[in-house]
């Protein structure tokens, strides 16, 4: 049997104002290509779709550069037919600039008012095709929240089908360790406290590998039988 297949976004988008400017965020893709490494090792076809970042692609893993969030947007979907797992990790800017100024835009007397527009939601326009003709696939998302986090983490997973939800904070952006709540619907929230990301991979996979079995109807060397509850704790 063909090897399961897992995409992973990582990184930040980046949203042209003019050839010069651009709205982004400080993500390094790092709990991304950790996931991705993981995985690769466990012997999964791995998809990483990352951002403009400076980062060394692990082995085995097929890279897919993109900038915008429309250009990731269209990646996932071409990608989609082939997929049994995705883990969004990647900080997509929600808004980017109207219309993409020429050149570099001088400066003038007074303010400059920028128009900005939504961005696709890559996730949640995934999740509305998240079932083939194997079942449903397995959706992660992350939640990065500054107040109410759990709250609105556990929305999201409703609204966008997620089967997990990694709930952190603006400060987790760029650093190997941070504080996470892993959250299931339909399940108590797991804090996870100053875990690293390469640990918290290992744990997602394992997750991750348990779902895509039951979701093949077979076991395979990539999951094992814990319970979720038990591989977030162990």
């Amino acid at each position: 049997m063909k090897p399961p297949v897992l995409l992973i976004t990582a990184g930040p988008s980046r949203e042209p104002i003019d050839d010069v400017r651009y709205l982004s965020n400080g993500a390094s893709g790092r709990m991304g290509l950790a996931v991705a490494q993981v995985a690769a090792e466990k012997g999964w076809q791995v998809h990483l779709a990352l951002g403009p970042v400076d980062a060394q692609i692990p082995a085995g893993v097929i890279h897919h550069p993109f900038e915008t969030a429309r250009d990731l947007d269209a990646l996932t979907a071409q990608l989609w037919p082939q997929v049994d797992a995705f883990v969004a990790t990647a900080a997509v800017c929600d808004y980017r600039p109207q219309e993409r100024i020429p050149g570099k835009k001088k400066k003038a007397p007074g303010d400059w008012n920028l128009q900005l527009v939504r961005n696709p939601d890559i996730l949640e326009n995934r999740s509305k095709d998240k079932e083939d003709e194997n079942g449903p696939r397995i959706l992660v998302g992350f939640a990065l929240e500054s107040q109410a986090g759990e709250e609105e983490a556990r929305r999201k997973a409703v609204k966008k089908n997620l089967d997990l939800v990694l709930c952190n904070s603006p400060g987790n952006l760029g650093v190997a360790t941070g504080d996470y709540i892993w959250i299931e619907p339909g399940q108590p929230s797991i804090d996870l406290p100053a875990i690293s990301k390469d640990l918290l991979a290992v744990k997602l996979m394992e997750f991750i590998g348990t779902q895509v079995t039951l979701r093949r109807g077979h076991r395979a060397s990539m999951g094992n039988d814990e319970s979720v509850s038990q591989q977030a704790q162990s």
